[in-house]
């Protein structure tokens, strides 16, 4: 297996540069065509806008790289390969889902003399087409959510969800994967609550302080407060 990583991770260095690089390039553009849709339609302050762009900064390289899962999934598929796959979805949890996926179909596990360097091709094509329906879907549904923000301004004093779909569908979203990855589990069961409560305190003080930037480490706030509560709490009582 370390001649498989050692060999593929090797030549991966080069193109995962470029690949990172069109990742730069595409939030630069993305970025521009958000603040030209909402000056257009007003859906959010420039202060707004400011502490979203530092929340999801912060957040971003907090939940890609600095996680279980993305030592779990560099041990199992290299360096070079983790950092092309988290800097483009950001999602270092399905990836390392989809690499398992990819090796279990063979029969083949990781960290065995049996795991050649086509295996690892094998992970490493899972890998991508398994992120290919998070592109289908925004191609399918974005355009028809700007059509929705376009009729909801030309119906200025009718009732509309779109103010509270977002925040309705990422709760849903959290609440489901928090669910599936902390039930059995008494240490993630103490790690989620911790991180509510911690997160809820944050947010409390920033807005009693009025502080956007304290406002924009709420999520971060969250997740250190559940890995160390998580650690000690597995490390002493389990």
């Amino acid at each position: 297996m370390i001649d498989a990583l050692k060999g593929i991770n090797g030549g991966m260095w080069a193109f995962t540069a470029v690949i990172i690089g069109m990742v730069f390039v595409q939030a630069f553009l993305f970025f521009g065509l958000a603040r030209k849709f909402s000056v257009k339609h007003a859906l959010v302050t420039k202060e707004e806008a400011k502490m979203a762009a530092r929340t999801g900064v912060v957040t971003c390289f907090g939940a890609t790289m600095i996680s279980a899962s993305t030592l779990a999934l560099i041990a199992m598929v290299g360096s070079a390969i983790t950092f092309m796959r988290c800097g483009v979805i950001g999602a270092p949890g399905w990836e390392l889902m989809m690499a398992q996926v990819a090796s279990s179909a063979v029969h083949v596990d990781f960290g065995t003399p049996e795991f050649t360097t086509e295996i690892l091709i094998l992970c490493l094509f899972c890998m991508v087409l398994g992120s290919a329906p998070y592109f289908i879907n925004c191609i399918i549904m974005l355009k028809p959510l700007d059509m929705m923000v376009e009729k909801e301004k030309k119906a200025e004093k009718k009732l509309s969800f779109m103010p509270y779909m977002g925040k309705a569908a990422m709760r849903g979203l959290i609440g489901c994967l928090a669910m599936d990855n902390m039930w059995g589990n008494a240490a993630k069961e103490v790690g989620f609550v911790c991180a509510v409560l911690g997160g809820l305190a944050v947010s409390q003080m920033a807005k009693k302080l009025k502080n956007s930037l304290l406002s924009s480490m709420v999520m971060p706030t969250g997740m250190i407060v559940a890995m160390v509560a998580g650690q000690l709490f597995a490390t002493y009582f389990m």
